[in-house]
């Protein structure tokens, strides 16, 4: 069984991915990141370690594998108890495990684990698509380097004075004089029009106001308005789930049993999309609230509780 492709895809909606009985794969934001040396800047990541004593099922793995494989959740849980001794087995002779995407786990001279994380692949789902950019430092001494130009007013003041007959040489001040009689001209012209605009936009405002006066004053007769119902979205709940039925009268029997036992918040959720029928023993919205609940659970009822967060 591929279980660590399981734990990559949860590492993107999660931050805490936990394997029962052997440790628990943690997720922590890091801002991007400037390389000097290298000249890149790096997209956000999250950051993956290893903590070799959250070892406790919380029923998040379990789950994603049951519903992957179409499979009963005492199954999935099978499928992660053989995987585990496997890594267990690797470990103690001496070899390192390998997850793709996610990093490399071995025992160092004390028998401890020690993870090294992937640098090659990122699992926030923000910066999915996101590469290194080239980042190169702009050189600002090139810029002073070059030669400011001199202008020589004396010259073209001498330029400009007119010859022995009374003439000016110089052909600028034609087209200076036709460029300002250019501008005269358009300036008046946009005055006018600016004029025209004011006047159409009074005249707009008037008959609003006109038309806004007459609506107010106007009676409606709409008749019997039909009832306004709203239907508000619920707030996403973690549900503490004791069985999934594919068959619905399962369900509904062991939904009674748990009422029975005083659960009088349990309840059945709606199927999901491969038809399993989930009973819930209650549901909180706070994760650490739904985390407590599901620990008393399994210590005096259900050890094989999980937790579906819908």
């Amino acid at each position: 069984m591929q279980l660590t492709k399981h734990i990559s895809y949860l590492l993107y909606r999660y931050d805490c991915v936990t394997v029962p009985g052997f440790g628990a794969f943690l997720g922590t934001l890091a801002p991007a990141e400037l390389d000097t040396d290298n000249e890149t800047i790096s997209p956000p990541t999250k950051q993956i370690s290893f903590n070799a004593q959250l070892q406790s099922n919380d029923g998040l793995l379990a789950n994603a594998i049951a519903v992957e494989q179409q499979t009963s959740y005492e199954q999935a849980v099978r499928l992660v108890h053989k995987e585990v001794v496997r890594w267990k087995s690797m470990l103690h002779e001496g070899k390192t495990i390998e997850l793709n995407r996610i990093g490399k786990l071995q025992f160092n001279a004390e028998q401890n684990v020690v993870f090294v994380p992937t640098k090659d692949h990122n699992h926030l789902a923000d910066s999915f698509g996101l590469y290194p950019v080239q980042a190169q430092k702009i050189d600002r001494t090139k810029l002073l380097k070059s030669t400011p130009k001199v202008i020589d007013f004396n010259n073209e003041r001498n330029q400009n004075q007119p010859d022995s007959q009374g003439t000016n040489s110089n052909p600028l001040r034609h087209v200076a004089a036709a460029a300002a009689a250019v501008v005269i001209g358009y300036a008046g012209f946009m005055a006018y029009d600016d004029y025209n605009q004011d006047q159409q936009i009074a005249q707009q405002m008037q008959l609003r106001d006109e038309a806004k006066q007459e609506v107010q004053q106007a009676v409606f007769d709409l008749g019997e308005l039909p009832k306004l119902s709203i239907q508000t979205t619920p707030e996403e709940a973690y549900h503490i789930i004791g069985g999934a039925f594919a068959v619905e009268s399962n369900a509904d029997r062991y939904l009674t049993e748990l009422q029975q036992k005083g659960f009088v918040s349990s309840q059945k959720l709606a199927p999901n999309s491969y038809g399993l029928h989930m009973v819930a023993l209650g549901s909180r919205v706070d994760r650490t609230e739904a985390i407590d609940f599901l620990r008393q659970v399994q210590r005096t009822e259900i050890a094989d509780a999980w937790m579906l967060k819908r």
